[in-house]
């Protein structure tokens, strides 16, 4: 049997192997986090890793065509490619070493009404003349819809371990469980963002609203797929998949959960509710629900409704009687997550007509006022988060993040880190400031007779560049922008835009009547608003009104944990907004290939 040993940068290790086992299943099965954008299809690179020693199978044409003969040569391999049929020594970069993930958002005043309370109550002790069931006096008027034999198998001895004195956990008017004696001052509750690339987590005191903890991750179902189809399809081909997937991210989630208690100095056992925001299939893989019917035409999901689920379903590590809130959805492609963005920002409320923009895999957009939302789900693609680009990466330790042409190149990276590749914001500013010197003409093509026209421009002409037939240019090394990774980035801002265009149109307004623009998610964030502006992604009209409301789909989870009233305005936005599909649009299409020109 072959052994594979490990090194990353913080340990090494040893893998047994069975001879001839792909070497990304190996990683997988050993629960080893491996970029795979295209789920081992061979065709993004991102499972590269380096064979320092031992067997070096011999390169396919594919990899010499993905990785470039000078990786190659330096031992590169795709793991989705290699068997395993020696031992052999690999290197593997740590993907999720210091992610840059966004977990603050823009807060709202709300009514603290949280999703679970307590009620301390000293119950009439039982007597001849008062013979009522434990159980029934325990309810005084509460509905028991739901409750649990377990909670009523404990009862009996429970009420009369504190001398009658009991505190009641409820949801609303429903009785969820009971503690002996006052127990009123330990209530605590979580909210979860999950999103295709990154979730975040935080941890809150329903008691009075106050933030204790917050942990952000990269989503470990990214080893199957940097997309939604590409895991869907995973689930589709393998009988496990499904659970596969709920078990990544319920186990990191429990992990998480343990971690953030331990800091506030808690007991897991005092989370009472757990409320959930996320897209459509990430609610699905929680749920462990099959979402086989999102990928394809007509689009349908299991299921859009707010759901109220005993965390005992998910086997989450909280307390045996608490619950899990799923925000509502309102289609296979507009989420929960879009639907918590849009409680948060409030846009639902105002008079003034808003537009929010989640940048993406796939961009949730929505337009709108108190009078009515639409909504469409426009396929950008992974470009924005990294994927099929030459060097792209996602947002972490050594992604170069900003760059400015003026005075030679000049870049930044995440956590001023060496440079190890290029993240969805750096290739929008690196386009933008290569359409400005005039590198790139409208129609994304990279000049290679280019010259100068100012000082301040000399010396570029050297960082253009054709390597193995592919027209790039160099940022630093081996990191360079290449013609391919411009048409990707095209291709995304076109579909972003596209998108914008329709809905504008779809509400009879023009873009002057748009007084609020809210980007959304990790990449809003930090995107450069006049690099999104120059590349044609945010219409110019637009200038002036954009701003950055961070998490908004965590915030909007939060609410709903906090605030019933919150939770019901969840319902009525799902249902509030129109969703445009997209797939089958004539207009979209044609107005798709004209924003894929830079003007």
């Amino acid at each position: 049997m072959p052994k594979v040993t490990i090194k990353t940068d913080k340990k090494s290790y040893e893998l047994p192997a069975e001879n001839g086992q792909n070497l990304l299943e190996l990683l997988r099965n050993s629960n080893i986090e491996v970029d795979s954008a295209c789920n081992g299809n061979g065709t993004c690179g991102k499972c590269k890793v380096k064979i320092s020693s031992g067997m070096l199978p011999a390169a396919s044409q594919n990899e010499m065509k993905i990785l470039g003969i000078k990786a190659v040569e330096e031992g590169y391999r795709l793991s989705c490619g290699c068997k395993v049929e020696a031992d052999m020594e690999i290197i593997l970069r740590d993907t999720g070493a210091q992610a840059q993930i966004v977990v603050e958002g823009r807060q709202r005043q709300i009514t603290l009404s949280p999703l679970v309370t307590k009620e301390v109550r000293t119950l009439e002790k039982p007597s001849l003349s008062d013979q009522t069931a434990d159980f029934e006096r325990v309810l005084g008027g509460l509905d028991a819809d739901g409750s649990s034999l377990e909670l009523i198998r404990v009862l009996p001895g429970l009420i009369r371990q504190n001398n009658y004195m009991i505190t009641l956990i409820k949801s609303g008017n429903r009785l969820l469980g009971v503690e002996a004696g006052n127990t009123a001052k330990t209530l605590y509750g979580v909210a979860v963002d999950i999103g295709t690339t990154t979730a975040a987590v935080y941890l809150l005191d329903m008691n009075s609203s106050k933030r204790v903890g917050v942990h952000s991750f990269l989503n470990p179902q990214k080893t199957f797929g940097a997309d939604v189809i590409s895991r869907i399809q995973h689930t589709n081909d393998n009988d496990k998949g499904l659970e596969e997937l709920h078990l990544l991210i319920t186990g990191k989630l429990n992990d998480c959960i343990k971690e953030l208690c331990q800091e506030a100095g808690i007991s897991n056992k005092e989370v009472y509710a757990v409320t959930f925001a996320g897209n459509t299939t990430m609610i699905h893989f929680l749920l462990k629900v099959p979402a086989k019917n999102i990928a394809a035409a007509p689009f349908i999901p299991a299921v859009t409704s707010v759901l109220k689920i005993n965390v005992k379903e998910l086997n989450f590590d909280i307390n045996p009687f608490g619950i899990a809130c799923i925000l509502p959805s309102v289609s296979a492609y507009i989420g929960a997550d879009t639907v918590g963005a849009v409680l948060s920002t409030g846009m639902y409320r105002q008079a003034e007509m808003s537009l929010m923009i989640d940048i993406g895999t796939n961009g949730e957009i929505v337009l709108g006022n108190r009078d009515g939302l639409y909504a469409c789900s426009s396929a950008a693609g992974p470009a924005f988060e990294g994927a099929n680009i030459r060097n792209g990466m996602g947002s972490v330790s050594g992604a170069i993040n900003s760059i400015t042409l003026e005075a030679g190149v000049r870049y930044t990276t995440i956590g001023n880190a060496r440079p190890v590749g290029i993240c969805g914001t750096g290739i929008v500013d690196g386009v933008a400031q290569l359409l400005k010197a005039g590198i790139i003409d409208e129609t994304g093509r990279l000049d290679t007779g280019w010259e100068p026209d100012s000082e301040q421009l000399a010396g570029l002409a050297e960082n253009i560049m054709t390597i193995e037939g592919m027209n790039v240019f160099v940022l630093e090394g081996d990191i360079a922008i290449s013609q391919k990774d411009i048409r990707e980035l095209q291709n995304a801002k076109a579909a972003i835009a596209a998108g914008i265009h329709i809905l504008v149109g779809q509400a009879g307004i023009s873009f002057e009547d748009i007084k609020n623009v809210y980007l959304a998610g990790g990449f809003g964030t930090y995107l450069n608003i006049g690099s999104a502006i120059r590349i044609g992604l945010i219409p110019a009209e637009l200038q002036g009104k954009i701003q950055s409301v961070g998490n908004a789909a965590g915030q909007g989870a939060i609410e709903a944990l906090l605030s019933s009233e919150s939770l019901s305005d969840a319902v009525i936005i799902s249902k509030k907004i129109r969703y445009i599909e997209l797939s089958a649009s004539k207009e979209f299409n044609d107005c798709y290939v004209d924003c894929m020109m830079f003007e």
